[in-house]
């Protein structure tokens, strides 16, 4: 990579938010979240781009979306944050859930979006920096593109006098928020029958 230490705002592009997009389905690939959500479907690569890439167009409009270039300009890493207590603008067709009723059966849809209704139960008050998705294409993994990201996010974060908060469901992801100064805030799991999601906070 020619500049991989440039962190940079999306340009939204049609192009620019498809390939978000695509880094963020083959970066959540191995996401036991996303595994829980589409288990049974099939292309769940592909699926994971389209429901994730509802949220890259609501960020692309209204929120923070930083990415790292590859040598042809190309997205090859990308991080969401929402800054502020702006409703994010969800299209109503497709819609999320009707991504998911389209994909899972509208009764593991029912059952699925009930248990993705527990992350916005055990958020924190505000105010402060949500780190909603953080991805780097496996073809760039290693190289310290998301360490760059998620300190960029903190820069803007302590300069809006706030600190950041996530949730991670990869248990692979801890040791890493740790080195980037995040504390745990305690556990909950997605219900019926999902996987645990760690609450991780942030301050100077």
């Amino acid at each position: 990579m020619s500049n991989p230490s440039s962190v940079q705002p999306l340009d939204p592009t049609p192009l620019a938010v498809a390939q978000v997009r695509a880094v963020f389905g083959a970066a959540f690939a191995d996401d036991p979240m996303q595994h829980w959500i589409f288990r049974g479907v099939e292309a769940q690569e592909h699926a994971i781009a389209m429901w994730i890439g509802l949220f890259v167009d609501a960020f692309a409009a209204v929120g923070t979306i930083d990415v790292i270039l590859g040598d042809e300009g190309e997205v090859v890493a990308a991080a969401m944050w929402r800054t502020d207590g702006r409703r994010q603008p969800y299209p109503e067709l497709p819609s999320i859930g009707g991504i998911m009723t389209a994909l899972l059966g509208s009764t593991r849809a029912a059952e699925v979006g009930a248990g993705l209704a527990a992350f916005a139960a055990n958020k924190p008050e505000p105010p402060f920096h949500y780190l909603n998705f953080l991805g780097v294409h496996p073809a760039h993994q290693g190289r310290g593109l998301g360490r760059l990201l998620v300190s960029a996010g903190q820069a803007r974060a302590a300069a809006d006098g706030q600190g950041a908060y996530l949730e991670s469901t990869n248990a692979r992801n801890l040791p890493f928020y740790a080195t980037m100064g995040f504390r745990s805030l305690g556990e909950f799991t997605l219900q019926p029958d999902g996987p645990p999601a760690w609450r991780l906070g942030w301050s100077e």
